[in-house]
This record gives structure tokens, sequence and C-alpha cells, in this order.
């Protein structure tokens, strides 16, 4: 299992770190109201992911590969909340501070479980490194945390160069521009992964 775990890292630095509907989001909220507002929608989607995970290591990850319709619900279900994120992230832009409504974590636990790009990067890693092992609290352990760990790090990462940019952009159109352009991304994000 030790030989594992180094190129189990390099993966989950690779699809946790690199841009995704998931940190897309975390960037967007902190570009929008800062850090410090995203915190319960991150906390939300570390708890999301993290039971993803543990579905996929007890085995339900076998269910899309067995009913196509599953899947198909799943990418265009998370289609759908990804443009109520996008909604609201431009509403939160265009609202006054007084009346804005930030993101919740139920609104973060459900970002995971319904981004097709989360199940598939799941799947392929426990396909990958953890199939041919057997079911344990240590193997299902090792599968969850650290995945757990390295979404947590990458969408506070991305959340908080977003954040850097609201404390940068004084000029409210700029806020607007750079807002319209990750909102653009993360629909992007989620275009590919329905096509994919």
């Amino acid at each position: 299992m030790a030989e594992l775990l180094i190129p189990f890292a390099i993966f989950i630095v690779a699809m946790t770190g690199t841009p995704g509907p998931g940190n897309m989001t975390m960037m967007a909220i902190g570009q929008t109201t800062g850090f410090r507002t995203a915190v319960p929608f991150l906390i939300g989607t570390t708890i999301g992911f993290a039971s993803l995970n543990l579905l996929v290591s007890l085995g339900l990850g076998e269910a899309f590969k067995q009913w196509e319709w599953l899947a198909l619900t799943l990418k265009f279900g998370g289609a759908a909340y990804i443009l109520y994120l996008a909604y609201k992230l431009f509403k939160l832009q265009a609202a006054p501070p007084e009346t804005i409504k930030q993101f919740t974590i139920s609104e973060g636990l459900l970002l995971h479980p319904l981004s097709p790009k989360s199940w598939a990067m799941s799947i392929a890693a426990y396909s990958q490194f953890f199939a041919l092992l057997p079911v344990t609290a240590e193997t299902t352990a090792l599968f969850v945390f650290p995945f757990m760990v390295g979404q947590f790090t990458f969408h506070s990462m991305w959340c908080g160069l977003g954040a850097g940019l609201y404390n940068s952009l004084k000029n409210p159109q700029m806020r607007l521009m750079v807002n319209s352009s990750l909102v653009i991304l993360m629909l992007g994000a989620t275009l590919y992964a329905l096509t994919t």
C-alpha cells in the first residue's frame, strides 16, 4: 500500500488543485464577498466531498457504470445546480451589501455530490489506487481523508485568490467584470464535464 501513496498524492494535487466548478465557485465567492463569508460554503463542500468519496469507497461508483440513466441524471442535475450558483453569484455582485444572502453550508454540501467532475475524479482514483485492496476502515480512511485535505486546501487557496481580488479591486465595474469572467469559467468547466 505504501507505494501507492505518492502517486495517489500526486493525483489528488492534480485533480483538486486545477480549475473546475468547485475551485471556480470558491474563487468567485471570494472575489464577490471576501474569504470570511465563504467559510460556511467551504465547510459544506468539504463535508459533501468527503461523503461522496466515502460512498465511492463503499461501492456506489459501480452504480454509475451499471445504470447510464443515473449518470445522465447526475450530469444534468449538476449542471442545473451550477447554473443556480452562477445566478446567485451575479445577484450577489449586483445587490446592496445590506441585502446580500451569503452562501450556506447546505449549498456547499451539494456542490461535489452534484458535480460530474467530482464523481469522475473519485471513481477514477478509487479504481486506480484502491480497487484491489480490501475494503477496511483503514483503506477507506486512506482514500477519504487525503482527498478531503487536498480539496479543502485548494478550495481555500482559490477562495483566497478571489478574496485578494476583492480587496484589490475597488471599482464596482471592475469587480463585476472579474466576477462575470469567473462565472463564465464555472459554466465552461461544467459544460466541459457534460460533454466528456
